[in-house]
C-alpha cells in the first residue's frame, strides 16, 4: 500500500474525515471493485446506498466509469477493501478526478487525473461518465475538494504500465 505524505495541509488520510459525498462515493468504488474482484455482482446493493444517500442517478456513472477501468485500463488501481481505514493515492486521484470535472470542464485540466490507468482511448470513453457523475453529485450539493498535489507525487507512486493485459482493480 502507498503511503501518503502527511505533509499536505488538511489532507484527509482517514475515509472517517473525508466529507459524507466522498465517503460514499468511496464507499461504492471500493465494493464494486471488491465485488468485480471476486466475480460478484452486488450492483442492487450499490443501487440501493446510493438510493439511501439520495443519488440513486450516480450509481449508473460510477458504475460505467467502474467498468472501463476494468476493461480499458493499463496497470493496477489501488483501490482499498471497503473497511480499509486509510485513503490510496489512487483514490484520491479518483477523487480528485472528480473535483476537477466539478470545478472545471477543460478537459486538459480534467484528464492528467485518470491518465495514471487509462489510454488515451480509455480516457475519451471515461469523460462521459466521470461528467456526469461529478455534475450529478454537484446538483446534490456534494461538492468534492480539489487534489491537484495528487497528480505531483514521486514517481515511485505511479503504476506500471508495462503491459495492458495487466489490469487491476484491487487493494
Amino acid at each position: 500500500m502507498q503511503q501518503i505524505d502527511k505533509k499536505e495541509p488538511g489532507l484527509p488520510t482517514e475515509f472517517s474525515d473525508l466529507p459524507l459525498g466522498e465517503q460514499i462515493v468511496l464507499w461504492g468504488f471500493r465494493m464494486w471493485a471488491k465485488a468485480f474482484n471476486q466475480n460478484t455482482n452486488i450492483s442492487h446493493l450499490l443501487q440501493e446506498g446510493f438510493r439511501l444517500a439520495g443519488i440513486s442517478e450516480a450509481f449508473t456513472h460510477l458504475n460505467s466509469l467502474m467498468h472501463i477501468f476494468a476493461s480499458s485500463g493499463k496497470g493496477s488501481i489501488d483501490i482499498h477493501y471497503p473497511n480499509c481505514s486509510n485513503i490510496s493515492i489512487d483514490e484520491h486521484r479518483i477523487l480528485g478526478a472528480i473535483a476537477a470535472y466539478q470545478n472545471d470542464k477543460d478537459f486538459n485540466n480534467c484528464d492528467p487525473y485518470l491518465s495514471f490507468w487509462l489510454s488515451s482511448a480509455a480516457l475519451r470513453m471515461s469523460r462521459a461518465p466521470m461528467l456526469q457523475l461529478a455534475n450529478t453529485l454537484k446538483k446534490k450539493g456534494l461538492l468534492f475538494v480539489p487534489r491537484p498535489w495528487s497528480l505531483t507525487l514521486s514517481a515511485d507512486n505511479l503504476m506500471n504500465h508495462t503491459s495492458p493485459d495487466d489490469n487491476h482493480t484491487i487493494h
